[in-house]
Order: C-alpha cells, then structure tokens, then sequence
C-alpha cells in the first residue's frame, strides 16, 4: 500500500541488484555471505545504519525474488528494463518509491558491495537532514564512491537515466550542489568476479564454517 506522508527525515536507501552477473558466471547475490547470501548481507548492513528505509530493485524475471530476503523489512521492486543497465534500474526504483512514498531524499547503493558500511549510510543520510543538501556522497581516504543521496528536487533527472551510465552525469552537473562525506578508510570494493568473491569469502569466513554458510540459498 503507498503512503504519502513524508519529511526531512524520510530516506530510503535504494539497493539496485538488476546487474546480470556475467562476470560471476552464476548470479553473484546469492552466493554465500556471513547474513545469508550477499544481497542480504548488503540488505543487512543498511537496515543496521538504522536510520533509513530500505528498498531493493530487481529484474521481474528472476533470479533474485522476494524470498531470498525473507525475514527483512524491505520494499521488494521490481523491473522489466534492468536489462537496459544500472541507470535504467535506478530510474526504475526511484520512479516507483516517489510514486508510492514521496521519499524526501533517496540513497543509492550497489547490491554487489556487501562490505558498504552501516556508519558511512548514516552519516551520509544525517548530512542531509542537518545540511539539505541536493546531493551527499561519501569520500573515502582513496576515492568518493557510495553511498550517494539524491534529494527528492532531483528525482525527475534521475527517472529519466536510461542505460548502464548510472547517476555518475548528475554528479558532474550539480556539483555546486554536492555536500561530501568524509569516511575513514577505502571505499566498499565490487564483487564482480570469482576471484573478487574468493577474497571477500576469505576476509568474512572462517574455513571452518564456510561449508556451513555454502548452503544457504
């Protein structure tokens, strides 16, 4: 049911998992993570910053469904362009939350980084309800990466992203309108390949207890 009730402090973070996992060579959100799998570990670290909405994005044929984040108190969307690429999903997502929501401001994250930081998603939202800014994205000790916040003035030039391009375009025309974050460290890494998920598998589990985690679904 949609609600329309929002303020300064209604975010959502929007979690875009349409990408087709060509890399991985299987679909790389549900392979095994310390939370279930690692659109749930993702989902997870959100809901732990504790103060934004959550709201995932996903291809309405599949693979990823609704039941792979049983159990979390998610916005399950759903797309028929992810295909078209990240922007496409974005506009998707953001399309519908403002639909049904009228979300003050939406935080964009990436399913494949399952490392993001609950501290660095509610530093970036409180930046917005203290500072108002159009845009606040995150910047690490190498680079400004995600989480980035779009405020709602903004939400007409992201429903009308289309392709693989993402809001990158946005962030480059409404400098004067970007407030940065800095958070300690380096920025959440892609898990795009084997290699890539092999290391990730390494730094979270134990090799005792990682056939126990393989077989979640």
């Amino acid at each position: 049911m949609c609600e329309r009730a929002a303020d300064k402090r209604d975010i959502w973070a929007l979690i875009l998992a349409g990408g087709a996992s060509w890399r991985m060579g299987q679909p790389k959100l549900l392979l095994p993570a310390p939370h279930g799998n690692l659109l749930k570990q993702t989902v997870h670290q959100a809901l732990a910053a504790a103060n934004v909405r959550v709201a995932v994005i996903a291809p309405k044929d599949g693979p990823l469904r609704r039941e792979h984040v049983d159990g979390l108190p998610v916005e399950w969307l759903t797309t028929t362009r992810a295909d078209r690429g990240l922007g496409a999903s974005l506009a998707a997502g953001i399309r519908q939350l403002e639909e049904c929501h009228s979300p003050s401001a939406v935080l964009i994250l990436l399913g494949d980084q399952p490392e993001i930081s609950p501290e660095a998603i509610r530093q970036v939202a409180e930046a917005f309800i203290h500072t108002g800014a159009g845009i606040v994205q995150s910047r690490y000790d190498d680079r400004p990466a995600h989480p980035v916040l779009f405020a709602a003035q903004l939400f007409p030039k992201l429903m009308a992203l289309d392709g693989d391009a993402g809001a990158k375009e946005l962030l480059h025309l409404y400098q004067d309108h970007l407030y940065s974050v800095r958070i300690p460290g380096k920025a959440p890494r892609d898990i795009d390949t084997p290699e890539e998920y092999e290391r990730y598998r390494l730094t979270v589990f134990s090799k005792v207890d990682f056939e126990e985690e393989t077989r979640y679904p």
